[in-house]
């Protein structure tokens, strides 16, 4: 054999036994650093489910009861957003459109005018310059398109696309009235959240208390107990809405010399929020209208669907790919909820929970997710009641890698100290801007699923999934060990 071809052989002969070692060695090392975080102190008691897969061959680096089903927090979006984009597509859209549900003649509407949901989340969201733009720019087409300067009927909100559920199942009651836990419904406004701003007037006085959007601002009763104290006297102020009401309470104390608190609570009944708020936006643009904002449950004379009544405008939402965007990086429960409920209705025909956890379970099948054992409650994680097995989030992200969505589904995901939930971890350390990940968090639960990049690009990531339930030291304390075991595995990759 000639010299320079023996030593080349050598040489990759050597090189392959040292990567082979290095593998060995970080799967051993990872299994050994698991060990550890599982025996540490500050998560005694709890449980704790990971799996670290290697998507370059297949094997497991680190694993630990992860063959058992754990509360997930926001780790369900993962099965909420890859259910949607296999059902719907990246390109889909959702529709919100305004029928006349009646004659048009001389410039009046002698009927009702209904705003039809398709149960977008986004209608009037974070996209807008203000939520009230999008219904400007539909009583803009009212005007301009078809002449119409008065409604002698009401102006109805329709959210039959989807059952009347409101929320999750096991939702707390404790938390009904925070923006995180917006209603879900067929007819969605403002993320279907009311800001509201309390601003001091000076010392020993109310201060004042603004509602955004304005033009939804008599749609909520406000008891103002507040009370302003002297400048740098600090500040302790609440905002709540009284459960099953839009009583919107304000009280505390703020000091003179603060700008504003800014508070988000969520609505009661969003589809009647929908319909005030485009009344008065309808009437502001110089349309009249007779009648009131209701709920079209509240007229249920009306045909369940409208047939050969005029469509008269059109909203489309933006494409799934960049609502998925928010809900991943942002963790948006209601936007969740909908993609989930919207997916069981286009491929079942009832956007209803039950029908939308069947067909989950069925879709992720087609990711090579075994579902046994599954149980999905909510689309979000915000409930108590869903267990999902570490194993089965990473089949999931396993099959998202290898399949067609991947390039749309990974710039969803939060980046280890750069956007999202994550932007404020990992700020230091060999996982930072390595890891693309879903995070999740409610009480006494840590979610953490996602990959793991390589220092070598040409070579596939770990997939990883850890799920902790159960844990009674802080919250800090716990998730920093999660943190420091992601600084390992991207020791492992290399970095």
């Amino acid at each position: 054999m000639p010299r320079p071809l023996h030593l080349a052989l050598a040489l990759l002969a050597a090189f392959t036994n040292t990567a082979t070692t290095a593998q060995e060695s970080n799967g051993t090392d990872l299994q050994s650093r698991l060990d550890a975080l599982v025996a540490h102190p500050a998560l005694d008691g709890a449980r704790v489910g990971v799996l670290v897969l290697d998507l370059a061959d297949g094997t497991t680096l680190a694993e630990h009861d992860a063959g058992h089903g754990f509360m997930t927090a926001s780790n369900m979006k993962l099965i909420a957003s890859s259910v949607a984009l296999q059902t719907l597509g990246a390109d889909f859209r959702f529709a919100t459109t305004l029928v006349a549900h009646g004659p048009i003649s001389d410039g009046v509407l002698n009927g009702d005018l209904v705003l039809v949901g398709s149960g977008d989340p986004t209608l009037g969201g974070r996209q807008e310059e203000h939520p009230a733009a999008v219904f400007e720019r539909l009583a803009h087409e009212l005007k301009v398109k078809h002449g119409i300067t008065r409604i002698t009927g009401n102006v109805l909100g329709d959210d039959d696309c989807h059952p009347d559920e409101v929320m999750g199942e096991g939702w707390a009651w404790g938390y009904q009235g925070d923006g995180y836990a917006a209603q879900v419904s067929g007819l969605c406004f403002a993320e279907n959240c009311v800001k509201v701003h309390v601003t001091p007037n000076g010392p020993d006085r109310a201060p004042t208390v603004r509602i955004e959007p304005a033009a939804a601002a008599e749609f909520f009763d406000v008891e103002n107990r507040a009370t302003v104290g002297a400048a740098e006297s600090g500040s302790r102020t609440w905002v709540t809405r009284r459960r099953a009401t839009n009583t919107i309470a304000v009280g505390g104390w703020i000091a003179a010399d603060r700008d504003e608190y800014v508070a988000t609570c969520s609505v009661e009944n969003p589809t009647a929020y929908a319909a005030h708020t485009l009344r008065a936006v309808l009437i502001a643009q110089g349309i009249q209208v007779d009648g009131q904002a209701l709920d079209r449950d509240q007229r249920p004379e009306m045909p369940d669907r409208y047939g050969d009544e005029t469509v008269l405008a059109t909203h489309h939402s933006a494409p799934l790919a960049e609502i998925l965007v928010t809900l991943n990086k942002v963790s948006q429960n209601l936007y969740a909820e909908q993609v989930i409920r919207a997916a069981a209705r286009h491929a079942r025909g009832n956007g209803g929970m039950p029908t939308a956890a069947a067909h989950a379970k069925a879709t992720l099948k087609s990711y090579g997710v075994d579902p046994t054992g599954m149980r999905i409650a909510d689309g979000s994680g915000l409930t108590r009641l869903n267990l999902v097995r570490p194993r089965q989030l990473a089949a999931l992200l396993t099959g998202i890698w290898s399949g067609p969505h991947r390039d749309v589904f990974l710039p969803t995901l939060p980046i280890t100290g750069v956007d999202g939930t994550l932007r404020n971890r990992f700020a230091e350390g060999p996982a930072k801007g390595h890891v693309h990940a879903k995070t999740g968090s409610i009480s006494s639960v840590i979610g953490l699923s996602g990959f793991v990049m390589r220092a070598d690009a040409g070579r596939p990531p770990l997939v990883f999934s850890i799920l902790v339930n159960n844990y009674t030291s802080s919250t800090a304390s716990a998730r920093g060990q999660v943190d420091a075991f992601v600084h390992e595995m991207a020791r492992a990759a290399g970095w």
